[in-house]
């Protein structure tokens, strides 16, 4: 028996869906990686003594672009922030990083000095959990509505490809019957 044409889409689409199901799930992963990457900052790695000004460096680029400025001017980090004041914080970090002290000692004091509105790095806690988790429950989301979506639509191909094998066998026997008729009545006239 010949397949129909729906038979292949119907087929087609159990694979979309598996494609998107495993594409999801890829989106989810990664979005976690990225989260906890960007929660934990640059990988803390033991750098020999030759390399410890560049250590300073990236410490320094880190506390300045996860604090924000105290000043007073627009809620800016001290990276971006041009007031004298940031300069001066921006010394007093890479004084504290030569000194020693770690970037979360020094993040740590300054938050407790002038409060937890100046972290620029939202906090994995609290509210801010539910504000993490939405792209991941959204995309979860989607992605079951996507999959019902196909699964109605291949559930109504197969039906409608079963209607047109039904109706095409129809057709055919309808067709045979017409040509066999015609043919009965050729034999008639010819004997």
């Amino acid at each position: 028996m010949k397949t129909g044409r729906f038979e292949r889409i119907t087929t087609s689409n159990e694979f979309l869906i598996l494609n998107f199901v495993s594409i999801v799930l890829l989106l989810i992963v990664c979005s976690f990686i990225v989260t906890g990457y960007a929660q934990t900052g640059k990988s803390q790695v033991a750098a020999p003594k030759g390399i410890e000004d560049a250590t300073v460096a990236s410490d320094l680029e880190e506390l300045l672009t996860t604090v924000y400025c105290h000043c007073g001017c627009t809620r800016e980090t001290i990276e971006v922030c041009t007031c004298g004041t940031a300069m001066d914080i921006e010394n007093d970090f890479r004084d504290r990083l030569r000194a020693g002290e770690t970037v979360e000692q020094i993040r740590t004091d300054y938050l407790d000095t002038y409060g937890p509105q100046y972290y620029a790095v939202m906090p994995v806690e609290g509210i801010n959990l539910l504000a993490y988790a939405m792209p991941v429950i959204i995309l979860i989301l989607i992605g079951g509505v996507v999959f019902v979506v196909l699964r109605r639509s291949t559930g109504s191909m197969q039906k409608t490809a079963a209607g047109a094998r039904e109706a095409s066998a129809s057709q055919v026997s309808d067709e045979t019957v017409q040509q066999v008729e015609a043919q009965l009545e050729r034999y008639r006239r010819e004997s």
